[in-house]
């Protein structure tokens, strides 16, 4: 009697051990994948983070119906950080104490991702292509956060050299946010022109939420740079376009992945003219429905279908963001843990964009800065429309 006491009490046992062992990791059941992200979805950039909801939301949907990740349903959470560093925290805090998050995937803006990098590395959970090209998500360097993105800093670096090398211009100039986010990318142009044996021939600056550009132009113009090479935003990016226009100034200007957005092209419009042979740069060709790629318009029907409206560019960053970590944890095998997440994603290789055609991203276990080279496109007919894949490391 004991001893069959003793092998019912080993069963028991070895029962409850395998039932530890398969479901020990936080935000991973028999059925599901717990992935979390904060978004603006009420706040100044919510034209951004509903985009991006809507993308993530995408992908998690095609992930499911296709059955999951080894059988596991991605359940997304999403919460509104209305672009506010505090409510950020709180809303992480959330999904890390309650909803048992997994990890975070593609978390909004430099101020609100960035207050919420140091919570969730803290707790080692996984945080990967935050929606921003700052490089404080990869350097110093963190096991547990991924970039993703090509920084601002690389951007204009193949901007710049793309400029010198393709149409010979040694007269660089720029107007840029006094800010850090403007620093990244005046640093970004000085170093490729020393690089280059060259220097920066005039540089303006200006107060983030100035409306007049017309001084910093002025002078630009005054310098007679060949290119003005831009640190804007969205608006900033406009008025300086607008101000050129003002001064019938025939010279190329180059923003970088903030001014690469239909909203500059709309509001250059409504202002009154075209901002046909504006150049910036990206992660990936413009997503548009009648895309030259067939895998571009195939997905933008599938988006229209889906929230009865054509996607933009953060649509497609949410959805790629989602992708990879799909990608990965299939390949980690159905033992899914963090860890195991984040040493495959270290030693998955290239991952090559099919649908979007952007550029390449490789991880290491030394490096999660994920992506350097860059997309340059021109507007034309009012159209981002690609002209280089660049790089300043050839």
């Amino acid at each position: 009697m004991k001893a069959k006491t003793f092998v019912l009490f080993l069963a028991l046992i070895a029962a409850l051990g395998f039932s530890f062992s398969a479901s020990a990791e936080v935000g991973v059941t028999d059925t599901e994948i717990i992935i979390g992200s904060h978004q603006d979805l009420s706040g100044p950039i919510a034209g951004w983070g509903t985009q991006v909801k809507m993308g993530l939301e995408m992908r998690a949907k095609e992930c499911n119906d296709a059955g999951g990740i080894h059988g596991r349903k991605i359940k997304l959470i999403i919460e509104d950080n209305a672009y506010d560093p505090k409510k950020a925290i709180m809303v992480t805090n959330k999904l890390i104490s309650r909803d048992k998050v997994f990890a975070f995937v593609g978390n909004m803006g430099s101020p609100t991702a960035g207050a919420t990098k140091p919570l969730i590395s803290k707790k080692k959970i996984p945080q990967m292509f935050p929606l921003t090209a700052a490089s404080l998500f990869f350097d110093p360097f963190d096991r547990y956060s991924f970039g993703g993105w090509v920084p601002y800093y690389d951007q204009m670096r193949c901007a710049t050299k793309w400029f010198a090398e393709n149409k010979g211009y040694t007269k660089f100039g720029i107007m840029y946010q006094d800010d850090e986010f403007g620093q990244i990318a005046k640093k970004g142009l000085e170093d490729q022109l020393a690089a280059m044996g060259l220097k920066v021939t005039a540089a303006e600056s200006y107060k983030r939420g100035a409306t007049d550009f017309s001084s910093q132009i002025a002078k630009l113009k005054k310098a007679d740079v060949e290119v003005v090479c831009l640190g804007t935003v969205i608006r900033e990016t406009v008025g300086a376009l607008k101000e050129a226009k003002k001064l019938n100034w025939d010279v190329d200007m180059v923003g970088i992945s903030p001014a690469y957005t239909t909203y500059v092209v709309g509001l250059c419009l409504k202002a009154g003219f075209s901002p046909d042979g504006f150049y910036a740069t990206g992660q990936t060709p413009y997503i548009y429905p009648d895309s030259p790629y067939d895998s571009v318009r195939e997905w933008c029907a599938k988006h229209k279908e889906m929230f009865g409206k054509d996607p933009d560019i953060p649509t497609s960053a949410g959805w790629a963001a989602l992708d990879y970590f799909i990608k990965v944890a299939e390949k980690a095998g159905p033992d899914l843990t963090r860890e195991k997440w984040i040493d495959t994603a270290e030693h998955f290789g290239v991952y090559k964009d099919t649908m979007f055609h952007g550029v390449d991203i490789e991880f290491t276990p030394k490096q999660h800065q994920g992506a350097y080279d860059a997309i340059l496109s021109q507007v034309e007919n009012n159209k981002f429309v690609q002209v280089a894949d660049v790089s300043f490391r050839d």
